[in-house]
């Protein structure tokens, strides 16, 4: 059974309770109205509970305002413990992607210079998802290495700089089967001639087929746009367009198009072509 706002509770009264056993139970809790009994656990004495709070205040946010949460995860960003700064800057620069603050940003482009590699790159990661372009020269620095970190290559599409194409080509290979596909992505996502032709034309066969209730086989297409959108979402509305644009005349064909997650994606990004009657 999860822990809830009870069982922290109770922890927190009994006097007994071990760092271990609080850490364990902040980490692995996921309701809501634990939030204001985890903020003031980041100045808790014991680093594995910092690090649980890090871990859990995205998830135990619900509906209520990020500034508090925000606050205090700017605070742990700060920690001296790696693994309390690795979670905390993770929270800020992906969990929370969708906040944005220049007292944010700074927090993060200090982390830029974190002597902790994961630290580091989720920083790194944090700001390309906001398209800061002071990671640009950093990018470029770090992607002109041997070796770079799947992060950098992740930041690298999330930035989607053309100027990067050429530097992640350099890093096709070498990588475990669950990281290529992301490389992949972030070889599009900088290409200055688009995302690719292939691609486009791909998505506008699979929704011409009857997507989303067409064969497994023709799915590829769209796992491959679902990589791209995952750390570059801005880039829905140039993809549903021009998709839109390969399906011109066929009617059954748009409309699925039109109801699809990218058009939805693409809406929230402006798309003016997506409605939410569809």
């Amino acid at each position: 059974m999860e822990p809830t706002a009870r069982t922290i509770s109770a922890l927190l009264a009994d006097t007994t309770t071990s760092p271990a056993e609080l850490a364990d139970a902040v980490a692995w809790c996921y309701d809501d109205e634990a939030l204001p009994l985890l903020l003031p656990l980041i100045r808790h004495h014991d680093a594995r509970v910092r690090r649980a709070v890090a871990q859990a205040l995205p998830s135990v946010l619900g509906e209520a305002a990020p500034d508090d949460t925000v606050r205090a995860l700017l605070v742990l960003s700060n920690d001296p413990d790696d693994d309390v700064r690795d979670w905390a800057c993770f929270a800020l620069g992906t969990q929370l992607s969708e906040v944005d603050a220049p007292v944010l940003r700074d927090a993060l482009v200090v982390r830029l210079d974190d002597p902790h590699d994961d630290t580091r790159c989720e920083a790194l990661l944090g700001l390309a998802r906001r398209r800061d372009e002071r990671i640009l020269p950093v990018l470029q620095e770090r992607l002109a290495r041997d070796n770079v970190f799947s992060l950098e290559i992740d930041a690298a599409g999330a930035l989607g700089h053309p100027s990067l194409h050429t530097l992640v080509r350099g890093h096709l290979s070498g990588w475990d089967d669950d990281v290529v596909a992301r490389v992949c992505a972030a070889l599009r996502l900088t290409d200055p001639d688009g995302v690719g032709d292939d691609l486009l034309d791909g998505l506008a066969e699979w929704f011409a087929g009857g997507a989303p209730h067409a064969s497994d086989d023709d799915r590829y297409w769209w796992t491959v746009t679902l990589q791209l959108l995952e750390h570059a979402e801005y880039r829905a509305p140039e993809i549903a367009e021009q998709v839109h644009a390969r399906l011109a005349g066929e009617a059954r064909a748009t409309s699925l198009m039109l109801g699809s997650r990218l058009a939805q994606l693409a809406g929230d990004h402006g798309w003016w072509r997506w409605s939410p009657t569809y």
